[in-house]
């Protein structure tokens, strides 16, 4: 290979690296901003949150679902807007059930 298309080469792997890298960056902080909120503003034992996965998809782009020990089977949706953690809809449940973390 000469030093030309080394370059390109190096080029190209940047350009396809840089999103992937920024969307990871991005969702490990959102997920470590949503942990920090439950825990100090919200008042939750750490051991309560059983998962924290960071999601990207369509509006809002970026945001964070959480999974909590005692309501296994919903999932609550939370994501930043203006500095703030602001709680999304949790997954669909039966009329008249009652979320245990609004």
């Amino acid at each position: 290979m000469n030093k030309k298309t080394m370059i390109i080469v190096f080029l190209v792997l940047i350009m396809i690296s840089a999103p992937v890298i920024y969307v990871q960056g991005t969702l490990l902080s959102l997920e470590n901003q949503v942990r920090q909120y439950l825990i100090t503003e919200k008042n939750l034992d750490e051991q309560t949150i059983v998962s924290l996965d960071g999601v990207f998809g369509k509006l809002p782009v970026f945001s964070v679902e959480v999974i909590f020990a005692d309501e296994p089977d919903v999932r609550y949706f939370y994501t930043e807007k203006n500095g703030n953690i602001i709680p999304l809809h949790p997954s669909p449940k039966p009329k008249g059930y009652e979320y245990k973390h609004k």
